[in-house]
């Protein structure tokens, strides 16, 4: 009986041993299949470790980017840095981010940017065409509401800013401005920002299916040419990232209600982030998982890293970390 004590208390002592040697080497191999996660299921920990970046160099290899136009001025910030760290080519191209998602299924691309979610429809096109979509969310926006200088309207709610896009209120009086005809700038059918206001905004959340944009609203290629918009025409209402307030000095930045009984909130860092800014949303960045690059991999990982969220922070995005 004494033998037998002996040898369970020798296993207990021993197995933990095993196991955090078998941890150890496991931890210490980790392979970058762990990209085939999302990146909100993404670690902390990413596969580009300082130490080891002097390691690392994608001379020669390429990596084609498109899509989402609200993601193109942070995404040309990540490229240099990326590139003037770890070498490689990296080419981003602009066009909506339908744009981006299509290329991603025909295969003219390596990543797609996207400012809206993948749509059910566009998943299936790419399982018949071999792409397994993968989804990473890699910043947080919102969708800003700008007018005119001459528009003092301090504050609308959604379904406002629903009517006046689907043209039903078409004088800012209406609304507790002056007596002048709104003009509406809105973004075009390829935009994914256009697409997500449409449903968050026009269609109520999605409540209102039927609701579509007015036949007098200016449908605008970019956030910048929004911007331009507003900034060259009186009486202007327009909508863009939060990343690009900045270009939009002497702008009015008008609060939004989420209901006509709530309170009007200004989209900031924090509404953006806790999600109380009623047109907040996540930005996002597809990947083919059952081809993808090493350049690939390692540029995700790199715009999710402390550095990439830098960056995008800088811009005028919220960082997901």
């Amino acid at each position: 009986m004494r033998n037998r004590k002996k040898f369970w208390l020798s296993v207990v002592i021993i197995l933990p041993v095993i196991f955090f040697i078998f941890g150890a080497v496991f931890t210490g191999c980790k392979s970058t299949t762990a990209l085939e996660t999302t990146a909100k299921e993404t670690t902390a920990e990413t596969a580009m470790a300082e130490e080891t970046a002097a390691e690392i160099n994608f001379k020669g290899k390429t990596l084609i980017i498109s899509g989402s136009t609200t993601l193109l001025e942070v995404s040309q910030a990540w490229a240099e840095a990326f590139m003037e760290k770890y070498g490689g080519e990296i080419t981003i191209n602009g066009g909506g981010s339908g744009v981006g998602i299509a290329d991603l299924i025909n295969g003219a691309n390596d990543l797609a940017n996207s400012s809206r979610e993948i749509k059910g429809e566009e998943i299936e096109q790419a399982e018949a065409n071999g792409i397994d979509v993968k989804e990473y969310v890699v910043l947080f926006d919102g969708i800003a509401v700008i007018t005119s200088q001459n528009i003092n309207v301090a504050e609308l709610s959604i379904k406002q800013l629903s009517d006046i896009y689907m043209g039903k209120i078409t004088n800012w009086k209406d609304v507790g401005g002056p007596d002048a005809s709104i003009v509406a700038a809105g973004r075009d059918s390829s935009s994914g920002t256009g697409e997500y206001f449409l449903e968050r905004v026009v269609q109520l959340n999605k409540k209102e299916k039927d609701n579509d944009y007015g036949d007098v609203v200016l449908r605008l290629q970019s956030n910048a040419d929004i911007v331009n918009s507003v900034i060259g025409n009186d009486n202007t209402i327009g909508y863009i990232g939060l990343g690009y307030l900045k270009e939009a000095a002497g702008v009015n930045l008008v609060k939004v209600k989420d209901t006509d009984d709530s309170e009007a909130v200004e989209p900031d860092i924090q509404t953006v982030k806790d999600k109380s800014y009623p047109i907040a949303r996540d930005l996002f960045v597809y990947a083919n998982g059952n081809k993808m690059s090493e350049i690939a991999a390692a540029f995700i990982d790199f715009i999710l890293s402390t550095e990439g969220q830098a960056i995008g922070e800088e811009v005028g995005f919220v960082g997901i970390k």
